[in-house]
């Protein structure tokens, strides 16, 4: 599949869409001077011991706490505490304290208030919780990832050929130091010698720099910041399905230049520099798709759509069949068996991108339609999985149970992405957002060639909006579809209901509130 990213530099923030067939895949915010990105590495300072959970309040200068489980403090603890009282020997016990306790299955068997320690982001500030942190420091390159205070090498499961395994685990244990363990990224699959050595090598000097900062610098500080998120996205998913970088700021397209030149030369030729006076995001359709796809009510290809309501523990997607109902009056059960597994399977689809392009987690609840065949109730669930392998989170699916709901878990590491992230203000149904939404629906409506005669039955003050100015509205969708959409003004309608209706009287589509 083609795949493009699209990149926005602004004055304050870099926003990143990767395209995926022109549909929106993933968008990603970096603002500029962000204290906390996860990948930092931190020297932090015990300040609380939390008895009852477990767990720790690390300060690493968040106006949180940073929360650190005991689940999340790794076996070689004991080798980094070592190494910080080494070169801070003023802290309040002795350095080699924890080394006599005989019962460390709780944490305050390991920290005590006060004591410094290196900590790494595992997780973004989310609502009002601090960072969470993980002791188990690692340093991530393109092909390899290299962990401090560990002689571990494992490799990618998806790298499948036992002997390119063998080669890869052989070559590492060869130039790897003592004292550090390494996870062979997927990416390193089929790579020469010398591209993983001098990654090693890279990786190497940055742990060297953080050591440098360790001792120079006091706690909080951050020691080591990860890369840009540009950097961190081209190193995580750059493959050969990448057809384009397309980016309005010419600084930046000379940085992933120098970047691409490194991990994937004869690939340097598809970044481009956009000059054009449209905004970048608008010539790519990305800004519509924002607004279309990223409110409550998500549209599907086929009329149908999604419901998706957010707690603060819990998100639940209901899948609704929309203009699906007015199109299987007289279908046999045959028939309209099959449909709903249609919509069904095309609303796992939307919902696996769904889940990547708002980076939602926890718990998650879908109710697909009801389905009483056991056969396509297991097709159904293998579809999902197969379309969330290429989800980068950590995630579990579980089958559908006796009440047709499908749940899953998914781990999200970064703010959930919503429209009032993305515009920086208060999403409100603006009449641009509305016209996106009518746009989406008549173009569904055509592509399923329910074409003939379409009218929109509108409220007034709408439809005189949509008939307004030279070339008004109707008159650029005549240009756009090659189709003359009649619209006929409603007073009984609220002001987002509409109808849309064929020559023959029969509905195509009855409107859901689109908030």
């Amino acid at each position: 599949m083609n795949q493009e990213l699209i990149i926005n530099a602004e004055e304050q923030e870099v926003k990143i869409a990767l395209l995926e067939e022109g549909k929106l895949l993933e968008l990603h915010r970096d603002v500029l001077n962000k204290k906390f990105s996860v990948g930092d590495i931190y020297f932090g300072i015990v300040k609380k011991i939390l008895y009852g959970l477990n767990a720790a309040i690390i300060d690493i200068g968040h106006s949180k706490g940073a929360f650190l489980h005991y689940d999340d403090i790794g076996f070689q603890i004991d080798q980094m505490l070592n190494l910080i009282s080494s070169n801070h020997i003023n802290n309040q016990k002795e350095s080699n304290n924890f080394e006599n306790q005989e019962n460390k299955n709780s944490i305050n068997h390991i920290l005590y208030i006060g004591q410094k320690i290196l900590v790494q982001i595992s997780k973004e500030p989310i609502s009002n919780k601090g960072p969470k942190l993980t002791t188990k420091i690692c340093i991530p390159g393109r092909n390899l990832i290299l962990i401090p205070f560990s002689e571990k090498i494992s490799i990618s499961k998806k790298i499948k050929n036992i002997k390119e395994k063998n080669r890869l685990i052989s070559y590492i244990r060869k130039i790897i130091p003592n004292k550090f363990g390494m996870i062979i990224r997927t990416a390193a699959d089929n790579e020469i010698e010398k591209v993983l050595n001098e990654e090693l090598i890279f990786l190497m000097k940055k742990w060297k720099k953080t050591l440098n900062n360790l001792m120079k610098l006091f706690p909080p500080v951050r020691v080591l910041s990860e890369n840009n998120k540009t950097y961190c996205l081209l190193r995580d998913i750059f493959n050969d399905h990448f057809k384009s970088i397309c980016c309005n700021n010419d600084f930046l397209c000379q940085e992933i230049h120098s970047y691409l030149s490194l991990i994937a030369p004869k690939k340097t030729s598809i970044i481009k520099y956009y000059k054009g006076n449209i905004p970048i995001f608008e010539k790519y359709g990305i800004e519509k798709q924002i607004q279309v796809f990223l409110g409550k009510n998500v549209p599907l290809e086929n009329g149908a759509y999604l419901i998706i309501e957010h707690t603060e523990a819990l998100h639940v997607i209901d899948v609704n069949s929309g203009m699906i109902n007015h199109m299987m009056k007289n279908c046999t059960e045959s028939e309209r068996s099959n449909n709903i597994l249609k919509i069904n399977l095309l609303a796992a689809t939307e919902i696996a991108r769904q889940l990547r392009l708002r980076d939602m987690g926890g718990i998650i609840v879908v109710d697909f339609i009801d389905m009483y065949n056991s056969i396509q109730k297991k097709k159904l669930y293998e579809h999902l999985k197969e379309e969330m392998k290429n989800d980068r989170a950590k995630h579990q699916i579980l089958p559908p149970n006796k009440f047709g709901l499908v749940q899953f878990t998914r781990h999200r590491v970064r703010p959930e992405l919503k429209k009032i992230n993305v515009n920086n203000k208060q999403y409100q149904n603006s009449p641009e957002n509305y016209i996106h939404h009518l746009e989406f629906v008549i173009e569904t409506i055509i592509r399923n060639k329910n074409h003939k005669g379409i009218q929109l039955h509108i409220h007034s003050f709408v439809s005189a909006f949509l008939k307004k100015g030279f070339p008004s509205i109707q008159q650029k969708w005549l240009l756009k579809y090659k189709k003359w959409i009649k619209i006929i003004p409603r007073d009984s309608f609220r002001y987002t209901e509409y109808q849309i209706i064929d020559k023959n009287h029969e509905i195509l589509l009855s409107s859901f509130y689109f908030h």
